[in-house]
């Protein structure tokens, strides 16, 4: 039912913007194009910045294919299919992240920790 309410309180919000006639119309499609046109002469104002952002990219899509690695091993190993995963693309120098030993035990909880929290007076008034 909620989903419903909020499905109509957006395609209420989309009737309400758009336009009515023809003039309004032709503003929101040159509004549209100026939009579009800033966009893509972005980098021509600001090189130094799409570079950054080219940089950043390029390390999500390093940071991604580990990921899709470590899945892909973690499925194979599973499974017991026992075959290496085949390297989804040269990293170069990437640093990978630590292996941590999760034999030891992890329990750092102290006899005071695992004690009841205090749920205040007794409702029966013993």
């Amino acid at each position: 039912m909620l989903f419903l309410i909020r499905a109509a309180f957006w395609l209420m919000i989309i009737v309400l913007l758009l336009p009515t006639d023809a003039q309004q119309r032709s503003e929101v499609y040159g509004t549209a194009q100026a939009a579009v046109n800033d966009v893509a002469s972005f980098c021509d104002r600001n090189p130094e910045t799409c570079a950054r952002g080219k940089d950043a990219f390029a390390v999500f899509v390093q940071k991604a294919q580990f990921g899709a690695r470590m899945l892909m091993d973690l499925i194979q190993n599973k499974t017991g299919s026992g075959e290496a995963a085949t390297p989804v693309a040269d990293t170069g120098s990437m640093v990978k992240p630590a292996r941590f030993d999760m034999s030891a035990s992890q329990d750092t909880l102290n006899p005071e920790d695992r004690e009841e929290a205090w749920s205040g007076p007794d409702p029966a008034g013993t």
